[in-house]
């Protein structure tokens, strides 16, 4: 069994700072911000490593992250909402899992990120124009419910999809967050047993994660206090902003890389 220091060095530094930035960044997405930080956590470790790698030393902290916040999801979070998208992010997961070998990160981040941006044209359009938006309607939920458990096990990149859906409900800050989280935390349970099965977990991988675990805390309750702090309407605000990043991101991974 490979043991931690021969996992400190068998990394460069330059892939620990980033990698402590993806654990930060992911953390205060899931707690605080859960539309468009968590994107830029893979292309970050992964810039460092394989995109394979990153995804399975990311899994763990994920997991991690989810468990951290995993009481107050359970108390604050909208289970009319889960009940409608649990089962489709299931069936989403279950494609990916026979598709993993076909479909590439980039070709799904190009395709995450086009969605994602012609969303936010529509929301901005429909405010400007003073125009009611009316109630989502359960396709939808549905419909980026399924979507989201797609693209987070093929890339870890779930939260734009399923957001395009929440940003619609209005919900409290809190029960957004919560929701979500609970929301995750099933996808990235979900997830061990195929990752293991197409051989993409490893003691090296899990021992990078050990070493990456102390930061988990950090990102986390970093974003709880900004939920907190941070009126409705300004929440929504940085919401969608982060979204706007998350889907450039996206588009230029897909395009470039």
């Amino acid at each position: 069994m490979i043991s931690l220091f021969q996992a400190f060095n068998d990394h460069s530094l330059a892939f620990f700072v980033l990698a402590a930035i993806s654990v930060i960044v992911v953390g205060i997405s899931k707690s605080g911000f859960g539309a468009g930080l968590g994107a830029l956590s893979l292309p970050l470790m992964a810039s460092q490593s394989s995109i394979h790698e990153a995804l399975a030393i990311l899994l763990p902290l994920l997991i991690a992250i989810d468990l951290v916040g995993l009481q107050r999801f359970l108390r604050n979070a909208d289970w009319r909402i889960l009940k409608l998208i649990l089962l489709p992010a299931a069936f989403g997961m279950l494609l990916a899992y026979l598709f993993f070998s076909v479909i590439t990160p980039q070709i799904l981040s190009l395709s995450i990120g086009i969605f994602t941006l012609l969303f936010l044209v529509q929301s901005l359009v429909i405010s400007r124009l003073d125009l009611k938006q009316s109630k989502p309607s359960p396709w939808l939920g549905k419909l980026m419910g399924g979507v989201s458990g797609f693209t987070s096990f093929i890339a870890h990149i779930g939260g734009p999809p399923i957001t395009i859906y929440m940003l619609r409900e209005k919900v409290l800050p809190i029960v957004y967050t919560s929701t979500l989280g609970i929301f995750f935390t099933f996808i990235n349970f979900g997830k061990l047993v195929p990752y293991a099965y197409l051989d993409l977990l490893n003691f090296k991988q899990l021992a990078t994660s050990i070493l990456l675990l102390p930061l988990v805390p950090v990102g986390v309750y970093f974003g709880f206090y900004l939920a907190k702090k941070i009126s409705v309407k300004w929440y929504y605000i940085i919401v969608q902003f982060f979204l706007l990043i998350a889907s450039i991101k996206l588009i230029a991974d897909g395009i470039y890389v």
